[in-house]
């Protein structure tokens, strides 16, 4: 009876296999050109892929580990339970499929550099959020999670109304060795391009990828080797490649005014009194010469009117302006024209015109991945709210005994990196369960919290201790000592 029950598992296994095969492996940047992942506007699979290549530790003999924890949701990744047909069958002792790249999910935007969110942000179309990565996972011992398999996928196209489907026909393995190739692009020199890839790249067009998106290293050359008609011609962009990041807004139809957009760099940033600084670079002359302001607003969802704040840039290309806005997660600037009326030179300032750019809201993985206490299945993570520094930990639900092992361990907030006194101070065991619905998605962890008096400012960092009189095992990077990306 149990050989057949076995044999019976065992067909339905290859039965499975044959039916659900992928379309095929992606071994090289070569086998992306022909592909349609990520390839036009608004789509970010390139951006994704790239950023995950840059996320991943490959070893001498290929094997794979994330350089952050799929568990704990970092980035917004999730643990994928509906398992596309395109997908190999996978017993539970094998690992687990999670999925990267849902805009729509929590932590995506938050966490995500803004490389691979601004086309989301920037774009009211429904091709906006439809690639994936797809990872299979294995979790090890000391929080080491080894990836034994990545796939590329993407949702069908919203006009054909086969909801949160997956397409097979555009669901690939990617192989060790891509990633590879995508981490080395920074080393590459352009006079080697030819003979590694067989196609002669434009410099002045190259440029113009580079000027968009030489902050960060290496996705230029990747998006002007993958985005090129034929090979071995001289490259050339395929139909909207360097419209790369939104589609136009009213009145933004010329191809090179959104490129011009795509220059603009709007930010959140902190002031020492914990309110919300606005930082805006890139603006181009021509929306100068027009008159442009930035505005302030809650979130990404919030209507067009509900400014918090605003200012003229004066016809400034950089700039900054400190806010009386209390610092909170999802604030974000938008510029928008400047409309002036009467009222305006009778001292009632200047009217909101038309929105122009989104900036990402404010959040970044500086500030919001955890950082694992040392030796013990927990982490510690810094954030702000109302414009006070707090802490969250994280608890995995298998560390039954951490108030019995943290009973004297306490949690230190600091002004900066250097100094060894801290302003405040909690007992960890004395966080309160966070209980917002928006952690209830992480299974294998509890949500602890606290919220201190101390003000937010740029160096702030937390640090866990283990007693209460040393036995430092965990500190945050200093508030804002990365720049967003």
């Amino acid at each position: 009876m149990v050989g057949r029950g076995f044999l019976g598992c065992f067909i339905l296994c290859l039965s499975l296999a044959s039916v659900c095969a992928i379309k095929g492996t992606l071994n090289s940047i070569d086998d992306l050109r022909d592909k349609e992942f990520g390839h036009t506007s608004p789509r970010h699979g390139l951006m994704l892929l790239h950023w995950l290549a840059n996320n991943i530790h490959i070893d001498n003999n290929g094997n794979m580990r994330l350089n952050f924890n799929p568990t704990r949701r970092d980035y917004g990744i999730h643990l994928y339970g509906n398992r596309p047909c395109s997908i190999p069958f996978l017993l539970p002792e094998s690992g687990r499929y999670y999925s990267l790249g849902n805009m729509n999910s929590f932590g995506s935007m938050n966490a995500l550099p803004y490389y691979v969110t601004q086309r989301f942000y920037n774009s009211r179309r429904p091709e906006n959020n439809r690639d994936r990565v797809i990872l299979r996972v294995r979790e090890e011992e000391s929080n080491q999670f080894i990836v034994d398999e990545v796939y590329v996928t993407q949702h069908y196209p919203p006009n054909q109304y086969r909801g949160s489907a997956y397409d097979p026909d555009n669901t690939y393995r990617v192989n060790v060795s891509l990633l590879r190739q995508i981490q080395s692009l920074p080393t590459i020199d352009q006079i080697e391009i030819p003979r590694i890839y067989n196609v002669e790249i434009n410099h002045n067009s190259l440029q113009s990828l580079e000027n968009i998106w030489g902050h960060t290293p290496g996705l230029a050359l990747l998006l002007a080797i993958v985005l090129y008609f034929t090979r071995p011609k001289t490259f050339l962009f395929k139909e909207q490649s360097l419209r790369l990041t939104s589609q136009p807004q009213s009145g933004m139809d010329n191809p090179r005014v959104e490129d011009d957009n795509t220059l603009i760099k709007l930010e959140v940033k902190t002031t020492d009194r914990g309110k919300a600084r606005i930082i805006w670079s890139g603006i181009p002359k021509r929306l100068l010469d027009q008159g442009v302001m930035v505005v302030l607003h809650r979130n990404n969802n919030s209507d067009s009117k509900s400014e918090l704040d605003r200012s003229s840039v004066g016809g400034q290309a950089s700039g900054s302006y400190n806010t009386s806005v209390p610092l909170n997660p999802g604030l974000q600037v938008r510029l928008h024209k400047e409309v002036n009326n009467w009222w305006t030179y009778l001292g009632f300032g200047s009217t909101i015109g038309e929105e122009i750019w989104r900036g990402s809201e404010f959040h970044n993985a500086n500030r919001e991945i955890p950082v694992d206490i040392n030796g013990h299945d927990a982490s510690l993570q810094l954030f702000v709210k109302d414009g006070k520094a707090c802490a969250r930990l994280y608890v995995k639900k298998s560390f039954t005994a951490w108030k019995k092992m943290f009973i004297n361990s306490w949690v230190g907030f600091y002004s900066s990196e250097g100094t060894l006194d801290h302003k405040t101070w909690q007992w960890a065991v004395k966080f309160s369960e966070e209980s917002r619905s928006d952690w209830a998605d992480i299974p294998g962890y509890d949500v602890y919290v606290y919220e201190s008096s101390m003000t937010m400012s740029p160096g702030v960092q937390v640090r866990f201790i283990l007693e209460k009189s040393g036995g430092e095992k965990a500190r945050t990077p200093p508030w804002e000592r990365l720049v967003q990306g």
